[in-house]
């Protein structure tokens, strides 16, 4: 009798494996882990991203001096292909394609960036996420601006901060740029990663954050993170809803619309 039911039971198990296999989301074959460029460790000032307040005035975060780790992140921003092969393997959301060769992937949002990340994580068995905003800065070497406002735009009025924070964003991203170009076409920073700062903004992982200082303005004293908005990088950076595509019909909770969304990813271990 346990002879029979042995051979039975396996034959059970063998099926339910094939099922299995049958219902899982296809593998994309022979995907090869994207071009890093690598940062090495070392100190960086950052600003942390969100709204500060001091009393009943809005002002500059407070300049953090941190050691920052190792980091690897992609050298070009993730393609049309690249996301259409997730789109395929039925793990990423369908994107508005361009119809051009050779373009990063854009109108994607938060959600979309995030599920390409933990498809690319399974299908090359490295673990890739988005960046957080500090590391997207230091990624963008002499491209990247974290810079406060002069003192005027820290007092009372805070259309003054309004004003100067508008006119700062129309200076730095200068006339809309509509057009895809081919990725490379924006050329290398000096740390080696391609495209940066140009007309696609990137997204993070970095939530906005609603802040207070301490009495004399050098850190924070208190924090809270909302997440429904996201910190997007670029030319300058930008608070963007995380469900919009595309921020120029709606959806930048704060600053100028970024021309395109898209994004690059980090690979944890350096």
């Amino acid at each position: 009798m346990k002879r029979r039911v042995i051979p039975g039971l396996l034959a059970v198990l063998a099926l339910g494996a094939a099922a299995a296999a049958l219902l899982a989301p296809p593998r994309a074959p022979g995907i090869t882990p994207p071009e890093t460029v690598h940062i090495a460790p070392g100190p960086q000032e950052y600003r942390p991203a969100g709204e500060f307040r001091q009393g009943t005035r809005i002002v500059d975060a407070p300049l953090m001096h941190e050691a920052a780790a190792a980091l690897a992140i992609m050298k070009f921003h993730v393609s049309e292909a690249d996301y259409a092969r997730c789109v395929a393997a039925h793990a990423c959301a369908p994107a508005p394609e361009s119809g051009l060769q050779g373009v990063a992937q854009t109108n994607v949002n938060h959600d979309d960036a995030a599920a390409y990340a933990a498809w690319l994580s399974d299908q090359t068995g490295q673990s890739w996420r988005l960046p957080t905003d500090a590391e997207w800065l230091r990624a963008a070497g002499e491209r990247g601006f974290n810079e406060g406002f002069a003192e005027e735009a820290n007092g009372d009025d805070p259309s003054r901060r309004w004003i100067a924070s508008y006119l700062r964003e129309v200076e730095l991203r200068g006339e809309a740029d509509l057009r895809l170009h081919p990725i490379g076409h924006f050329g290398l920073n000096d740390r080696g990663v391609a495209d940066i700062s140009g007309n696609v903004w990137e997204w993070t992982d970095t939530c906005f954050q609603n802040g207070t200082l301490t009495a004399d303005g050098q850190a924070i004293a208190t924090s809270a993170d909302y997440c429904g908005v996201r910190a997007v990088q670029g030319k300058h950076r930008a608070f963007v809803i995380a469900f919009i595509r595309d921020a120029r019909s709606g959806g930048c909770a704060a600053g100028v619309p970024p021309d395109y969304l898209g994004f690059r990813l980090v690979r944890e271990g350096g």
